[in-house]
């Protein structure tokens, strides 16, 4: 989710509606891209969903320069509906350009043998586009590079139309997933997501514990200048960075150690948010970990007019330790506003007697803040509207989640 030029909201995300409700196209195939514009009080004004015949998943979206949209995320369709090039390989990064109403000016398919997801992207400087994702691929389609072991980083530059400018496979012999790319006011960019390799490939420090944070800063060509391994004796999950005024980082997730590594606080229930500023070279200012006693998950962070830091997520838990709501439903929403120092300004807890999960959060020009997610709550607590009704092959079905010893069961 992202507020346009005009004041309103371009929304995208993943669709298997047809008509129905709010959709006014038929899905295409498994998974669709589907895109909502609204004015600026949610009202829609234009959508379009965009697909293949197979599961095509968006992951990111952002207004470009020009008025209209790029559109980030991966794809297993081969040509077909709005597909123009065939699956290199089991999923491919999958970018659509479309004008201001939304409708295609390009598209590219880019990938390699094995599995390549894309999660972030940017309109960058010179028009062209930055995009980072995850690849376990050899050599091979647009790949110029080797799977260093599992996955790896993978972040692939491109011009203005979406051609190849240069790419970097960036990992170690285990699995690193990427899941937030921003270009720095250097002309570089800085690379967050999370690792479970220890020293090997680009990797320079060992794991600290299951999976870290682990941040990348690289030129402008995508050559790494710095890199840090941040986290504790469990799992540490980082998804979002962002550069920060005073040419620093933030950095958030989740984590569920206890003071361990890094880590300066012990986890307060099964997962905390994590939110951990750094200097200009990713070392670490301050940190603070965030939660109620059962499970608290950070999706984003990003840096306030005011200099303080807006933390976005969702809870399941009561109220204890940080936590000053109970949960209204399965998971709500959370949002958690922070000072310049991370200490806490206000939260809410947002939601219905079911399952809402918050992905995005954004300050909007007029100080006050947008939060965009998904629900499966009708109306109840907050939620001031029934969720639609999902039918598979006719049948009505009901979707909730529970917890057992924190783990998610649908």
């Amino acid at each position: 989710m992202k507020q346009t030029s005009d004041g309103g909201y371009i929304l995208g995300g993943t669709s298997v509606s047809n008509f129905s409700g709010n959709k006014t196209e038929n899905c295409i195939g498994g998974n669709d891209y589907w895109i909502v514009k609204t004015d600026s009080i949610g009202n829609i004004q234009w959508q379009n969903t965009i697909g293949g015949i197979l599961n095509d998943n968006l992951t990111s979206v952002m207004q470009t320069a020009d008025g209209g949209f790029i559109l980030g995320g991966y794809s297993e369709s081969y040509i077909f509906g709005d597909k123009t090039e065939n699956c290199l390989g089991d999923f491919d990064y999958w970018i659509v350009k479309t004008d201001s109403l939304g409708n295609i000016q390009w598209q590219n398919t880019i990938g390699g043998i094995l599995e390549d997801e894309l999660f972030a992207l940017q309109q960058t400087a010179d028009g062209g586009y930055i995009l980072g994702g995850k690849s376990r691929s050899d050599i091979s389609g647009d790949k110029t590079e080797n799977s260093q072991g599992g996955y790896d980083y993978w972040i692939v530059k491109t011009d203005s139309i979406g051609n190849i400018q240069w790419q970097n496979t960036i990992g170690g012999s285990i699995n690193d997933e990427l899941n937030s790319i921003h270009q720095t006011a250097d002309g570089g960019f800085i690379l967050g997501g999370f690792s479970g390799s220890s020293i090997s490939g680009d990797k320079t420090e060992n794991c600290l514990g299951g999976y870290d944070y682990w941040i990348v800063k690289t030129d402008s060509q995508g050559n790494i200048q710095w890199q840090n391994t941040l986290g504790g004796s469990v799992n540490d999950f980082m998804y979002s960075v962002r550069q920060t005024a005073d040419g620093g980082y933030v950095l958030g997730g989740n984590s569920n150690s206890n003071i361990s590594g890094d880590k300066s606080e012990n986890c307060l229930g099964f997962d905390d948010f994590w939110i951990v500023k750094t200097d200009v070279a990713g070392n670490i200012e301050w940190q603070n970990t965030i939660g109620g006693s059962f499970i608290d998950w950070m999706s984003s962070v990003q840096q306030t007019n005011d200099g303080g830091y807006i933390l976005s997520g969702s809870s399941a838990s009561n109220i204890s330790v940080d936590k000053t709501e109970n949960s209204l439903g399965d998971i709500d929403y959370w949002v958690v506003k922070l000072d310049t120092a991370g200490y806490i300004q206000w939260q809410n807890t947002i939601g219905g007697s079911n399952a809402d999960r918050l992905t995005s959060v954004l300050e909007t020009t007029d100080g006050a803040y947008v939060l965009g997610g998904w629900s499966w709550s009708d109306i109840s607590g907050d939620k001031t509207e029934n969720v639609m009704s999902l039918r598979i092959l006719g049948c009505k079905i009901k979707r909730s989640i529970q917890f057992d010893k924190g783990a998610i069961v649908f």
